[in-house]
Formats: C-alpha cells, sequence, structure tokens
C-alpha cells in the first residue's frame, strides 16, 4: 500500500515538473517573441532615424548651397540657424558671431520698428514680405528684402520665423538714379518750356519795370517842381512797391519751376496749384488766341504732392492743348481746367480742350516716349508728366470728346480730413 502511494507521488511529481517545463518553455518562447518584436522595433526606429537624420542632411545641405540667405528667428528675434550665404550677407565670419545674438543688431535704426512689427505678423500666421535697411556686422550699409513665412509645431503653435532674405542694394540703387534720372528729364523739360518762353517773360517783366520807372519819374518831377507834399507821394509810391512785388513775384516763380532739387512731397492745395499755372502760361494764352477757364471744386482739395512737378504736369497738359488748337487753327480755343473731388479719397485734375482731339489710333502712344505729332517736337512732355503722376501714386489718361477736342485726366491721393484738421504737420503749398 505504501509504495502505491510512493509511485503515484512520483507520478504527480513527474507531471508537475512536466507541465512546470511545458510552462517555463512556454514563457522562454514568449520572452524570445516580446525579444524579437523588440528589435524589430528597434530596427524599425533606427530606420526612422536613420530616414530622419538623411533627411536633415539633405535639407541642410540644400540650405548651406543656397546662395541667399535662409534664417530662422525667434519670437525675440534671436537668431537660431543661418546658413552661409547667410553669414556672408551679414558680414559675419563665424556663426557664433551672429546665431544667438538678436537680429536686431545687423538692423538700421530707423528700420527697427518695421522689423519688429513685420516679425510680430509672422508669429500671429502671416506670411510676408519686406524692405530694410541693414548695417552689417563690419559697418557695411545695405538694403534687404525678406520673405519670412511662419514654422509650426505639431500642435499648430508657430515656433519659429523661416526668413528668406536677398540683398536688393543695387536694385534700390537703380531705382534711385531712375528717380533722379527723371526729375533731371523733368528739369530739362521745364529749362525748355522757360526757353520757349523766354520772349513772353522779358514782356511780362517789362510791364511792372515800365510801371516803376513810371511812377518814380512821376515822383522825381513833381519833387523838382516843389508842388507836391509828402501825402501826395503815398499813392504812386505804394503802386512802385506793388509792381516791384510783382516783377519779384514772377521771378520767383521762374526760379521755383527751373530750380533742381529732389521731389518734396508736401500737402498741396491743388487748386492754389491750377490757379498759379493759368497765370503763368497767361500770355501763352494770349499769344495762341486761346482763352483758360477755371472749374475747381469747392472743397479745395488737398493732395500729398511736390508742388512744382504737378505744376509741371498740368502746364503741359495746358501748352499740349493750345499748340494743338493753334496747330489746327480751331475756331475755337478754349481750356478749361477742372478739379473734382472724388468719393474714393482721389482727386482728379481735368484739362479739356476745344482743338483736333487725338487719334483713337494714336491715342495709346500718347504717352510714350519720344511720341509726338508736332513737326518740331520731341515727344517728352506727356511721358514725363506720366511718370511724375505715377511716382505720386496716380493715373493718367487720355480721350477724345464726342462734340471734339481732347480731354486728359490725371489723378492723386488725396490727404484724408482727418488728416487734414491738424496742418501743422505739412508744409501746404500757397
Amino acid at each position: 500500500m505504501d509504495q502505491e502511494f510512493f509511485l503515484l507521488g512520483l507520478v504527480a511529481l513527474g507531471g508537475g515538473l512536466v507541465l512546470a517545463l511545458i510552462g517555463f518553455a512556454y514563457l522562454l518562447l514568449r520572452l524570445r517573441e516580446a525579444q524579437q518584436r523588440l528589435r524589430d522595433k528597434e530596427g524599425q526606429h533606427q530606420g526612422i532615424l536613420d530616414r530622419l537624420q538623411e533627411n536633415e542632411y539633405r535639407l541642410r545641405t540644400i540650405i548651406e548651397s543656397e546662395p541667399e540667405c535662409v534664417k530662422l528667428q525667434a519670437a525675440d528675434g534671436t537668431v537660431l540657424e543661418i546658413n552661409p550665404a547667410g553669414l556672408r550677407l551679414v558680414d559675419a565670419e563665424r556663426p557664433e558671431d551672429i546665431v544667438g545674438r538678436k537680429i536686431y543688431s545687423v538692423v538700421a535704426q530707423e528700420y527697427k520698428e518695421i522689423y519688429r512689427e513685420n516679425m510680430r505678423r509672422v508669429f500671429e500666421g502671416e506670411a510676408v514680405v519686406y524692405e530694410f535697411k541693414s548695417i552689417t556686422l563690419k559697418g557695411r550699409t545695405a538694403w534687404m528684402e525678406t520673405h519670412a513665412v511662419p514654422l509650426r509645431d505639431a500642435r499648430g503653435a508657430v515656433y519659429a520665423l523661416l526668413g528668406i532674405t536677398r540683398d536688393i542694394t543695387e536694385h534700390k540703387w537703380a531705382e534711385e538714379q531712375g528717380r533722379r534720372h527723371q526729375t533731371e528729364l523733368a528739369r530739362v523739360a521745364r529749362l525748355s518750356t522757360m526757353g520757349e518762353m523766354a520772349t513772353g517773360l522779358a514782356h511780362e517783366l517789362n510791364q511792372p519795370l515800365s510801371a516803376i520807372a513810371n511812377f518814380a519819374r512821376g515822383c522825381i518831377r513833381r519833387l523838382r517842381n516843389g508842388d507836391v507834399t509828402p501825402a501826395d507821394l503815398i499813392e504812386p509810391l505804394e503802386e512802385v512797391c506793388e509792381q516791384a512785388e510783382r516783377a519779384g513775384e514772377i521771378m520767383r516763380h521762374v526760379r521755383d519751376f527751373v530750380r533742381k532739387s529732389e521731389p518734396r512731397m508736401t500737402a498741396v492745395d491743388i487748386n492754389q496749384v491750377v490757379r498759379s499755372v493759368a497765370k503763368f502760361t497767361e500770355l501763352e494764352a494770349r499769344q495762341h488766341e486761346a482763352v483758360v477757364t477755371l472749374q475747381l471744386a469747392p472743397e479745395q482739395p488737398r493732395v500729398w504732392a511736390d508742388s512744382i512737378m504737378v505744376e509741371q504736369v498740368i502746364s503741359n497738359l495746358v501748352r499740349n492743348a493750345m499748340e494743338a488748337m493753334d496747330e489746327a487753327r480751331s475756331p475755337r480755343r478754349e481750356v478749361v481746367i477742372r478739379s473734382v473731388q472724388q468719393d474714393n479719397d482721389v482727386v482728379e485734375v481735368e484739362v479739356i480742350d476745344t482743338g483736333p482731339g487725338i487719334d483713337g489710333a494714336l491715342i495709346d502712344q500718347v504717352f510714350d516716349q519720344f511720341f509726338t505729332t508736332k513737326p518740331e517736337g520731341v515727344g517728352m512732355g506727356l511721358s514725363i508728366s506720366r511718370s511724375i503722376v505715377e511716382s505720386h501714386g496716380g493715373s493718367i489718361r487720355a480721350e477724345s470728346r464726342a462734340g471734339g477736342g481732347a480731354t486728359f485726366r490725371f489723378t492723386l491721393q488725396r490727404i484724408p480730413t482727418l488728416l487734414r484738421r491738424d496742418e501743422r504737420r505739412y508744409s501746404l503749398h500757397h
């Protein structure tokens, strides 16, 4: 009986061992499967890391070989990354010269607020393009243009600014040279105009000078005769002063018209400019047997402009109208200068004549350089006028009128009413 229990115990023990071995084998198999999965995941992870490193290497190679500056900036302006082209752009010899520093160290003082404002817009999610003046690490002055976009993280939050910057100094220089060349062309045109009007100006000045001489001789004669009191001389002497001031005004106007200077943008009363042109061309109008009529807006609209340049545009259009009517021997010769204040914050000036009008086939060419229908014309007056108007942010066009004659219209930006309330901020044309 005891032997049977012993045998049963051995059997039970053997069965337990077998079960234990089976369990251990199962656990070992699962452990190996888990280890294999872990190795597979590690392999996948390493593959992902390798691909990321490969992509990063490829991207960094592209950025470093990019001929224009590529940089990353933080919200406070700190430069996080910059490529070799960017280092050369700011005259940095090593990345440490600019990376980790604020970008404002290479931005000109007068453009720092503009730069900050554009950075703020980028970190609010906008893509912007802006220009600024730069003072490089070696003190060189240059003009830059930056295309900036926001970089976002997985949650969509903007964490950096990506900027591509290029040097536009040569372009700016060319623009400035173009503006100076255009200003010089305009001055030459004014000198040419003055040359053509020299005879008329001499006649115009002769009138006040002759009046001064006559009044002065009259005073001297009466003094010599001894039949005059001081009170009797007040009126003729006042006339002398008035005529002298008239002559001085004519000379000042001529000097301003032909002066060589950079454009000076001020708040201009367009009606006053029109009146000045009408007075200046009065003698020429009489020579062409023409009448100049003004139809001015009652609001006295003011525009942001260079008064002498706008005066040149109007005088060019008026003189063209007079010459066209004279050449066509128009029986009725009238030039109407009209100022109109539009609803869209622009002021329109019209010069209307009663001449032959403009051939429909030529109307699109009248503002081209060197295009002219006059035998002795050079074709620069209307071209210069268009350049001046466009440089003021306006536009100019020509059209023939149904009843005969031509109309030239150009627009200028009106100064808003709110700004006009404090005109001490502006130098007004008088």
